[in-house]
């Protein structure tokens, strides 16, 4: 999707040429989805969790900078909640899709990605104890939308890094011609989303949100980003 002048404003990078490529979601679905009855049954989670994204529980994982914090770190968790974290960080599937993400970055917008690169390359040297999710990922933050029935609210990343791209996968059994679209208002665009798909977008600036889905059917997503404090604390020389 580009504006007038040709620039890149998102990318609806679809989907790898992969016939297994279906089994990858679906585990990666069904790993969300044993993370969120896990969460439940330990207490983490409390049925349903209500914040300004939507109605269902979340797991974020990875480096940020921001809420008070005095230096960039590791997000914190209770045990119980780590170890769900540490599993779905494990899954080979959930690797897979994260990778897609950043290497579809990579391709579509080079120049930003290469800037990605740089600036949390010299963080994360910097201070040594953070630790990234995916060896094969640039994104240094990762959030898993649980279910089992994701329809994010129409929001705007704000702490994310201003002009970065973030990345959005879809998975689930639904019908997404009916329901699960994203769409980007600003831009004015309805986009269908199937089960499988990957979009990157500029989240922190264009309120974006999903369709509803039909009562029965299910989804899940898997996003990356970068907060765009970290790249302020490498620019001010740490």
């Amino acid at each position: 999707i580009l504006d007038v002048h040709g620039r890149v404003i998102a990318v609806l990078l679809g989907r790898p040429e992969d016939p297994e490529w279906d089994a990858v979601v679906k585990d990666a679905c069904n790993a969300m989805d044993r993370a969120r009855r896990a969460g439940v049954a330990c207490g983490v989670f409390r049925g349903r969790q209500a914040h300004r994204r939507g109605l269902f529980p979340v797991l974020a994982a990875g480096v940020s900078f921001g809420g008070g914090q005095m230096r960039p770190g590791n997000l914190v968790h209770s045990r119980q909640k780590q170890k769900l974290i540490n599993n779905l960080l494990q899954n080979k599937s959930i690797r897979r899709l994260a990778g897609f993400q950043s290497s579809g970055f990579a391709r579509y917008a080079p120049k930003l990605w290469r800037y990605y690169v740089d600036v949390l390359r010299a963080l994360f040297e910097h201070h040594d104890g953070l630790q990234h999710n995916f060896s094969n990922s640039i994104f240094p933050s990762a959030t898993f939308n649980l279910g089992p029935d994701v329809v994010t609210d129409e929001h705007a990343d704000f702490n994310n890094l201003i002009h970065g791209l973030c990345g959005v996968t879809s998975g689930g059994s639904f019908d997404h011609k009916a329901g699960g679209q994203i769409y980007m208002k600003q831009i004015k665009m309805v986009i269908d989303f199937p089960s499988g798909a990957t979009i990157l977008l500029p989240s922190a600036f264009i309120d974006h949100g999903n369709t509803p889905i039909h009562g029965g059917d299910t989804r899940f997503s898997f996003t990356q980003y970068a907060a765009g404090g970290l790249f302020r604390w490498v620019k001010y020389g740490f």
